[in-house]
């Protein structure tokens, strides 16, 4: 059988056959096997959390029971005969788990769980991986590494690796790619991080810089992280600007924010090579820039070139709450636009923005939030820009009629992705109806925040919207009406124009919506939504709680699965049928 993963990496701890032999199944974890995020504690079967949690549990409880290897045992594995039975084991387990699904007991999960961990802990011993080449054993450390979900994990897995033994940390040092991503998460002088910076040795580089204060009071005269902090650890990272690939910075006001843009301008004066790929640079404060004490005058209303205009490389550009002199500099080659929370005064002009468009012919995303072009009046010869390579667009924060203004620069006819958020205040019909016909490939579709008024006019604009968009799989939405969300369960029939069909033989809307993603939405009203499309022979699949999540009691949480599985939505990735609906 072959070995199945594990959540956790196992040192190299070995047991004799005899100690193998009897396998007993263990005591229940203590706070281990517990639901997640308020849902009540569950079985923890097969492909739930639950169950992630118990693996690990058993694989430090076995490990950290088994004695150090010594030459004699560690070649000792269990007999042909053993890990037969192991296998039949095994085959049995999992067999009452599938037949009796919540009704098994606690202990054959167990049970089951520590044999198949014993017979992956016996793979691993009898690998010898130290007979690979080395360029194969660093390929394998890149894939432990690398192969996390989040950040954080990533910063564990690469200490584990070096602290194995001296040959693997010998493999580990040697390798700059597995240091090559770094993320500021250490406090200052940032020892860590700096010691990640010089084992990077010449690869390319990946920065990301939180610098965020949770205690901070919104004076913006009085936060601990300054222009000055900023530009000495920029001195110190700029050394190997050359090589920098990813710049992310995140910080809560305007000195630090505006020091790196002034670095970087001035640092491509002075005609250093600047081939980064990915900038993204966050300014989470107040909207709107502050003017008071210390202020830089010349960083607004003088924005700086971007990297002195070396921006030829650079395909994912997002400013949020910062700008830059968009006239002097060019853009050409993005393939991620992504503006949020910017005056319009500090936007690119309508022209500009049209050139940019222009000029970045395969631009994949565009993301504006809270941010666009300065709102003109169309000229007479007025066109959309073709944007044929698009796949994702982001509106957000914009009354109605900048929401109708700005879509209707652009067309995007092989647009996969929408994302619409913050649209509240007024009824937003009239950009809904300007929707209609302009993205109907559309497979993912975000609604958060976006109010519309259920009347005659509304009801019908949001009926044909939603049936212009035959090819929706996913939806993901927060703080939605639920009247909103039962336009979906309307007949399109009654609402299409004469000579109007459907592809689909079924008088049904998007019948190929199988999953939903939900935040901030009541539970039983997402519950009797899932009913009613499951009678009507069109079942959702899936539905993702999206953290955070609202407190869910056993009874809601048996409605919501009578009707459709439940699962907790991956943080800081998309899910897997995000993933398939983007790449198919």
């Amino acid at each position: 059988m072959a070995p199945e993963p594990l959540q956790q990496p196992a040192d190299h701890l070995t047991e004799s056959p005899a100690q193998l032999a009897s396998v007993p199944a263990l005591s229940a974890p203590q706070a281990t096997v517990q639901a997640t995020a308020q849902v009540p504690a569950l079985v923890p079967l097969p492909g739930t959390p639950q169950y992630a949690l118990l693996q690990n549990h058993i694989l430090k409880e076995v490990l950290s029971s088994a004695p150090d290897p010594t030459p004699s045992t560690r070649l000792a594995f269990p007999s042909e005969e053993l890990s037969a039975l192991w296998t039949r084991e095994i085959i049995n387990g999992e067999e009452q788990i599938r037949v009796l699904g919540h009704r098994v007991h606690l202990s054959v999960i167990q049970h089951t769980v520590k044999l198949k961990f014993m017979k992956v802990w016996n793979y691993w011993r009898a690998f010898r991986l130290h007979d690979l080449p080395p360029e194969i054993i660093n390929h394998i450390f890149r894939l432990v590494v690398w192969s996390v979900g989040r950040p954080a994990e990533a910063v564990k897995q690469r200490l584990w690796l070096t602290w194995v033994c001296r040959t693997w940390r010998a493999f580990a040092l040697s390798d700059t790619t597995l240091w090559n991503a770094i993320w500021f998460r250490d406090p200052p002088p940032y020892t860590r991080s700096l010691e990640w910076f010089n084992r990077a040795g010449t690869a390319r580089i990946d920065i990301r810089l939180d610098e965020r204060d949770p205690q901070w009071d919104k004076n913006e005269d009085q936060h601990r992280f300054t222009a000055k902090q900023m530009s000495d650890l920029l001195d110190k990272l700029f050394v190997k600007l050359s090589q920098i690939r990813m710049l992310v910075v995140i910080v809560d006001n305007w000195p630090p924010a505006i020091t790196v843009l002034r670095k970087l301008q001035d640092a491509g004066n002075a005609g250093i090579p600047i081939t980064m790929e990915r900038l993204e640079i966050y300014r989470t404060g107040r909207p709107l820039v502050w003017i008071g004490p210390g202020f830089d005058k010349d960083g607004y209303h003088e924005p700086p070139i971007l990297n002195g205009g070396q921006t030829r490389t650079l395909s994912h550009l997002s400013l949020s709450g910062v700008h830059i002199d968009w006239n002097k500099t060019p853009l050409q080659n993005l393939t991620t636009l992504d503006l949020r929370h910017m005056p319009m005064s500090d936007a690119p002009s309508l022209a500009r923005f049209r050139e940019i468009l222009q000029e970045c012919s395969m631009l994949k995303k565009l993301s504006l939030d809270g941010s666009g072009p300065y709102p003109v009046e169309k000229p007479f010869d007025h066109s959309a820009v073709d944007l044929p390579h698009l796949k994702a667009l982001v509106l957000g924060s914009f009354n109605v009629t900048y929401a109708c203004f700005i879509v209707s620069q652009f067309n995007a006819p092989g647009l996969l992705d929408l994302t619409l958020l913050g649209l509240t205040g007024s009824d937003y019909t009239p950009f809904i109806t300007l929707l209609m016909p302009k993205f109907k490939r559309v497979r993912l579709l975000t609604l958060y925040n976006v109010h519309m008024e259920t009347t005659a006019r509304g009801k019908i604009a949001m009926v044909r919207w939603f049936d212009s968009m035959s090819d929706l799989a996913y939806a993901r939405i927060a703080q939605l009406k639920p009247s909103v969300l039962k336009l979906l369960l309307e007949d399109p029939d009654k609402h299409r124009r004469p000579g109007e069909h459907s592809t689909y033989h079924r008088r049904v809307l998007c019948p190929k919506l199988k999953t939903l993603e939900v935040q901030v939405m009541p539970y039983m009203a997402i519950a009797e939504f899932c009913r009613r499309r499951k009678e009507m022979d069109v079942p959702i699949n899936k539905i993702y709680l999206n953290p955070p999540i609202q407190p869910l009691d056993a009874s809601t949480l048996r409605v919501l699965r009578s009707v459709t599985s439940v699962c907790v939505a991956p943080t800081g990735t998309n899910t897997t049928e995000e993933n398939e609906l983007l790449d198919a």
